[in-house]
């Protein structure tokens, strides 16, 4: 059977990519290495015990695009967006409440928060409207010169020059991951959202309901089939082969690490990403009983928590579904241990996902969870590779996914444009 569109790869994006062209009445493949739909969305399970394994909160899927592919997701309603504890143990409720937020910052000596986070809102609804929904990415200089002039000229400085502005340093981990520091604050508002929750059933609910709904429009999805090469021939992709089986198709569209497409369009494409490894551990906990919690956790079990060793949530705690006691910590077992002083006592299982297990299990090169790094040189337009866009330089071959703009994380809008890149150039309204 030969395809309109063939996709490499069931993560969110691909599966987003997918419900966008099949609306739109074209005829759709997904091709996923493994055996099942989400990619990182995913839900695991360990003896009937089930358990978000990589990403672990949603937080930046745009409601506009939910309305858009007709689903929505069974998040965990909580008063407070997240829990954030410093360095120096002061704790910090984020409420979604905007009053109580902002008392929240004032009581602890923060008075000029209201004013940062009036920023934060106002870039990210500039970067909306303007620049997020788009077949054609912007570059840094199309970012800075729509800033230029104005108040928020600040987010194309360093991210430590902004918090600096705004709060003290004991609160800057809140709103910024170590490695961010010295990127432009674009990056926090990037990852900034006060809709963090927890997902009922685990993160493999959004790639579930996704492939739900493709397969509602039709899309035929292949699973356990690595795809091992792009037939491409004058220079024009053509479709996709696995062992001895080729399937044909107009577009090929690649939602998997745009890093894979040297091997797939035998060195024809090259995508370069620094050679390392990142050192985050990501460790689920299965336990028979919770450990010993503090109060301010006790009555937020609802949310996520930012502690000095890490985010967690004890999504168990409200979803029954799961089947037994679990905590998922963005961080490392061991000092979790030292934190939670009984929960070694309590433990069952502990699942640890490290950048090699995901490059390996995931076919994740590099084991990076956003495909590319979310680093200056590779934001914006330069995702994957400058000039590219949705595009590549083979005709008919075309890239989503987090290492596409606008980046990583659970968000679809890379899924979105590159399927409104693909109807525009298709002609198709």
């Amino acid at each position: 059977m030969r395809y309109d569109v063939v996709i490499i790869g069931a993560g969110h994006n691909g599966l987003v990519s997918s419900i966008y062209l099949a609306q739109k009445g074209l005829r759709v493949l997904v091709v996923e290495a493994r055996s099942r739909p989400g990619g990182m969305s995913d839900t695991a399970e360990y003896k009937g015990v089930k358990y978000s394994r990589a990403s672990y909160v949603l937080g930046l899927f745009p409601k506009k695009i939910q309305a858009e592919l007709g689903v929505s997701f069974p998040t965990i309603d909580s008063d407070v967006a997240d829990v954030f504890v410093t360095d120096e143990g002061k704790v910090v409720k984020i409420w979604r409440d905007k009053e109580k937020r902002f008392e929240e910052f004032k009581r602890l000596g923060q008075i000029k928060y209201p004013k940062m986070e009036e920023l934060l809102f106002k870039i990210k609804e500039k970067i909306e409207k303007e620049m997020q929904y788009v077949i054609k990415p912007p570059s840094f200089e199309d970012f800075k010169e729509a800033i230029k002039g104005t108040e928020l000229e600040i987010f194309a400085e360093p991210s430590r020059k902004f918090l600096n502005e705004y709060l003290d340093e004991e609160f800057h981990p809140y709103f910024s991951y170590g490695f961010m520091y010295d990127l432009p604050a674009y990056v926090v508002a990037y990852y900034f959202s006060l809709d963090w929750k927890i997902v009922r059933g685990g993160m493999g609910k959004v790639a579930e309901i996704l492939a739900e709904r493709a397969k509602q429009l039709g899309v035929d999805f292949i699973f356990n089939t690595k795809v091992e090469e792009i037939i491409i021939k004058d220079n024009i992709a053509g479709g996709v082969r696995f062992g001895d089986k080729i399937i044909e198709s107009k577009i090929v569209l690649n939602a998997a690490s745009p890093v894979l497409l040297g091997k797939l369009t035998n060195g024809l494409l090259k995508v370069n990403h620094p050679d390392f490894r990142p050192r985050w551990k990501r460790d689920t906990v299965l336990m028979r009983e919770l450990p010993k919690l503090p109060d301010y956790m006790k009555q937020h079990l609802d949310t996520l928590f930012t502690l000095p060793i890490g985010e967690i949530t004890i999504p168990s705690a409200v979803d029954d579904s799961l089947g037994g006691h679990v905590m998922t910590i963005m961080g490392s077992y061991d000092e979790a241990k030292e934190f939670f002083p009984d929960l070694e006592k309590k433990t069952i299982y502990v699942d640890r996902l490290d950048a090699f297990k995901l490059e390996k299990e995931y076919y994740a090169p590099y084991g990076d969870m956003n495909h590319m790094p979310m680093y200056t040189e590779y934001l914006f337009d330069n995702r994957p590779v400058k000039g590219w866009g949705y595009t590549t330089p083979i005709k008919n071959l075309y890239v989503t996914g987090s290492g596409t703009y606008p980046g990583g994380q659970v968000t679809g809008v890379p899924g979105r444009n590159s399927a409104m890149k693909i109807l525009s150039d298709l002609g198709i309204a």
